[in-house]
Formats: structure tokens, C-alpha cells, sequence
């Protein structure tokens, strides 16, 4: 699937690691505050799907900082902690 077009690809590292990229923020792309980086090839492919239905293929740099610095903010973790 060719995904040049998409906000979000995926890519592959040297290690065969596979990542979800941004290519509007022209970083490795997260959600929830986690880096998709280190995924399978098969989830790596479907992150990037239902990213680029989420969010599509536009937006600028800035509005991908805004959204990252949404993802910042403190969460419970499993023992209901803040982390």
C-alpha cells in the first residue's frame, strides 16, 4: 500500500523493528504518550490505518506539537498511581 500521501507511514530500522511515522511532525509518531516504535510489521501497518483515519493526511507541525502536548498529561497507571 502506497501511504506517501498519508500523514502516517510506517517504516522499518536496520533491527527489523517497525515504527508508525509522522510525516508531519517528522518525528516517530505516539498516541496515548507511547512512541510506536518496536511494533510488528502486521501492527505497525494497522496503527498507521487508523491513525490516517483519524487524523488524515493534513494538519501542520504545529497542530501535531499541540496534539502531542495533550498526550503529556499525567495518567493513572495499573496500580492507580500517577505515572
Amino acid at each position: 500500500m502506497d501511504q506517501s500521501s498519508q500523514r502516517y507511514d510506517v517504516l522499518c530500522d536496520p533491527m527489523d523493528m517497525w515504527m508508525v511515522w509522522d510525516n508531519v511532525a517528522e518525528e516517530p509518531a505516539s498516541f496515548g504518550g507511547q512512541i510506536l516504535y518496536g511494533l510488528v510489521e502486521s501492527h505497525a501497518l494497522e496503527v498507521a490505518k487508523i491513525m490516517n483515519e483519524l487524523y488524515g493526511k493534513g494538519g501542520t507541525r504545529e497542530e501535531a506539537v499541540v496534539s502531542d502536548a495533550f498526550d503529556a498529561r499525567p495518567r493513572l497507571s495499573a496500580d492507580g498511581g500517577r505515572s
